[in-house]
């Protein structure tokens, strides 16, 4: 392999030697992170991402064959990780929003009917089960910053796609929370 430049076609990982993986790892780091910090806002975790990636892949070398370009893996790899970190993070964030909310309500309205409680609970399970892809685009439309353009973008489909994965969803989640439009709009909001 050339040391200024990746292999455009399949290749192994455990070709590579220390200054060979090193200099892969010089060339590519920079722009992995900027493609990292477009999904997640957070350049350290972007950062945290990306060396984690390729510390797998150095891990993982023997077991590692490239059937396509280097920059294509790596973009794929980097991207999956940072969406899937980004789905973590939503959730994470969504039920300590909840254990908040359960602790406020039973503090504040010890006798007031849970059931909004319920409901919410509900949902959050409803979301958690909603197909893979389809939860993604969801997840990403609750963010305000996100068009469904930008989710389009950042899940490589297309803007149609994105509408019909939040088609499909809102109609699943209508059937789960069995109330009115309203409410459902107004949680959301």
């Amino acid at each position: 392999m050339s040391k200024t430049k990746a292999p455009d076609g399949p290749f192994n990982l455990a070709s590579l030697d220390v200054r060979e993986f090193e200099s892969l790892f010089q060339q590519h780091y920079q722009w992995l992170c900027l493609l990292c910090y477009k999904i997640n806002g957070n350049w350290n975790e972007a950062e945290d991402l990306v060396q984690e990636f390729f510390v797998r892949c150095w891990q993982k070398r023997e077991s590692i064959v490239i059937r396509e370009s280097w920059n294509a893996f790596a973009a794929r790899s980097v991207k999956n990780a940072a969406l899937n970190q980004l789905q973590k993070n939503d959730i994470r964030h969504k039920h300590e929003i909840a254990a908040q909310d359960n602790t406020t309500s039973v503090n504040e309205r010890p006798d007031q009917d849970t059931g909004e409680d319920e409901r919410y609970l509900r949902l959050i399970t409803a979301i958690n089960q909603l197909p893979e892809q389809r939860r993604k685009v969801f997840l990403l439309s609750r963010r305000p910053d996100l068009r469904y353009t930008d989710i389009a973008a950042q899940l490589g489909i297309s803007v149609n796609t994105v509408k019909m994965h939040m088609r499909l969803s809102y109609q699943e989640l209508r059937k789960v929370l069995e109330t009115s439009l309203l409410f459902f709009y107004l949680f959301f909001k």
